[in-house]
């Protein structure tokens, strides 16, 4: 049996960690996994859906998993709250639902094709927790539509992870979408005009501008409408890839791009928002949208 030892804190920055675990995994000839979270004391909606992928891919291999729970009992708690634990069903418990929108969460989530609810109440959220006008609340769902568009269109599987958390102490909602399937360099090298690309960091730069896809027509629009968003907005936004790793932290002006050890053959998006509510957001023009 192969032991997995989770780290005190899952979060982007330990994406290097929760990689070499999930490789471990799903390399492995050992035919039982046990997921052992004993010392772990934080989880953001990354970690939680890394943690979600790697069981899924044990289970799609025919792996049998075990689980340590961890100790600290908010931690246990976020697990039961996200829909971790009645996810895998290691909650017998029949829980009340959280209201998504009034909370800012969407509990873990693995969904299949373009899921039109799921944009429609990450919308909502967004337009009850900021002062957003109606043309931004358009500007965001269209963009939050093509981003689901590219994974279903671009990754080569229909499945995809998705998990959204309210910070109010933060001021912050984190939503973070995975995918298991090819990445974004040998998406985008599908079409003829980046059939040379190389690197992967270079190619989630290039997702990020408008107008880039591996799709004809109205399409490239979803990660860069969004990245326009939170430069005003003073958020974050990170991409996992291939071996490729781009940090956005448009709050402190700087753009990360750091090593990364271990390769991801899917893709990973994660967005912070900030919901301070002396923040209004306005299109220039309320009757041209973006999108035509």
């Amino acid at each position: 049996m192969l032991v997995l030892n989770y780290p005190k804190r899952q979060s982007v920055d330990f994406s290097n960690t929760l990689l070499k675990l999930y490789e471990l995994a799903k390399n492995t000839p050992e035919a039982k996994i046990h997921f052992d979270l004993s010392k772990s004391e934080l989880l953001t909606p990354l970690g939680i859906i890394m943690l979600t992928a790697t069981i899924y891919e044990c289970h799609q291999s025919g792996k049998a998993c075990s689980y340590s729970g961890p100790q600290d009992p908010e931690l246990n708690r976020f697990l039961t709250d996200a829909g971790f634990h009645e996810h895998f069903g290691l909650d017998d418990l029949s829980k009340e639902r959280i209201d998504a929108i009034t909370t800012g969460t969407v509990r873990l989530k693995k969904t299949r094709g373009l899921d039109p609810m799921l944009i429609e109440t990450l919308t909502e959220i967004l337009d009850f927790h900021l002062h957003i006008s109606p043309g931004v609340k358009g500007f965001l769902q269209m963009s939050l539509l093509e981003t689901m568009t590219n994974v279903v269109d671009h990754s080569g599987v229909k499945d995809y992870f998705v998990c959204c958390w309210n910070y109010p102490e933060k001021n912050q909602i984190r939503l973070c979408i995975a995918d298991l399937g090819m990445g974004i360099r040998a998406s985008l090298r599908k079409s003829s005009e980046y059939s040379s690309l190389t690197g992967d960091r270079k190619a989630i730069i290039l997702s990020t501008k408008e107008g880039v896809s591996s799709r004809s027509g109205r399409a490239g629009m979803g990660l860069s409408q969004i990245m326009k968003f939170l430069k005003v907005n003073k958020g974050q936004m990170c991409i996992i890839s291939g071996k490729g790793k781009v940090f956005w932290k448009f709050d402190r002006g700087k753009t990360l791009q750091p090593a990364m050890s271990k390769i991801f053959n899917g893709t990973i998006v994660k967005l912070v928002i900030n919901t301070k509510k002396e923040w209004r957001y306005f299109l220039s023009d309320e009757t041209q949208y973006l999108f035509k």
